[in-house]
């Protein structure tokens, strides 16, 4: 069969190496990119004597701040071209650090509790919310994915990026009343996968599956039930549940059926040693850590 990969970590060494970046982004000094012009790939925790005043996303995703070291507002910015800060959500009059936020492979999945302490009423999302419909959040858990969260409804006012994670008191943490309108962060998940079935193919991730380039097929569990040594193989893709993956950040790669399962290599000395099954975690185990290169 194949093999597929992931991890931030081998992510950035593997482009390193190359004297590339996962992320670029270039500034301009002046409104509608005019003026001294800075290309970046890396944080910049102090802009110093050049102000951006517009900006080219040209890969990735961005997070600006209007102070110095990561501090005070944020602005989220995907790939595009923004002529002046007001394009960027921002009323400040200054741009003074920025880094580029990191990749994250798994689908969005955010609970929302009308206590803090995650008590109280729940309601969970997996795709942009314009409006709240009088829903007062008190605390909130990330499950999976990368979130943009507004103060107010319609995606306006301040802005902040949250990773996964638990939230049990909004109000100290943002120092906002709520939460006015939500968004998971889209990023191109046009992504190659460093180990292939033959020299000549590669896999992607495409809207939760991971798809082979060659065929169209996707992996799948076969049989459709996860469990310890269940199967895995390329198959026609159909969207079903058993066709549909999470990219974990520690490196492995779990099934949506069972996220305590991760994708591994039978082993063995049989004639299937190559084959992919199901597993249980076992963090000594290298067969279940993966590596990703996104292009």
């Amino acid at each position: 069969l194949f093999e597929v990969s992931i991890s931030y970590e081998a992510l950035c060494i593997n482009t390193l190496h190359r004297g590339q970046y996962s992320n670029r982004l270039r500034v301009y000094s002046k409104p509608g990119f005019a003026g001294e012009s800075r290309e970046f790939g890396t944080e910049v925790a102090d802009c110093g004597g050049l102000i951006p005043m517009s900006f080219r996303v040209i890969l990735g995703s961005w997070l600006l701040y209007d102070e110095k070291d990561y501090c005070g507002n944020q602005f989220v910015l995907g790939e595009g071209f923004y002529p002046d800060l007001t394009s960027c959500g921002c009323m400040t009059t200054a741009i003074k650090s920025l880094k580029p936020i990191p990749y994250s492979f798994s689908e969005p999945s955010i609970s929302l509790f009308s206590l803090s302490s995650f008590e109280g009423l729940e309601t969970v999302a997996d795709s942009p919310m314009e409006t709240m419909d009088n829903f007062f959040t008190q605390s909130l858990k990330v499950n999976s994915g990368l979130w943009v969260v507004y103060e107010f409804g319609q995606f306006r006012g301040c802005q902040m990026l949250l990773q996964m994670g638990e939230y049990p008191c909004w109000g100290e943490y943002s120092s906002w009343d709520t939460i006015g309108s939500l968004q998971p962060l889209r990023q191109v998940t046009n992504s190659r996968y460093l180990g292939t079935v033959s020299a000549s193919l590669c896999v992607y991730v495409y809207v939760g599956a991971v798809v082979c380039k060659v065929g169209k097929g996707c992996l799948s569990v076969i049989g459709g039930k996860a469990s310890v040594g269940a199967r895995v193989a390329l198959w026609e893709e159909h969207g079903r549940i058993h066709q549909r993956w999470r990219l974990n950040k520690n490196g492995t790669i779990s099934p949506h059926l069972d996220f305590n399962l991760v994708l591994d290599r039978r082993g063995g000395s049989g004639i299937d040693k190559d084959h992919l099954i199901l597993s249980e975690l076992c963090t000594d185990k290298a067969s279940q850590y993966w590596d990703i290169e996104v292009l």
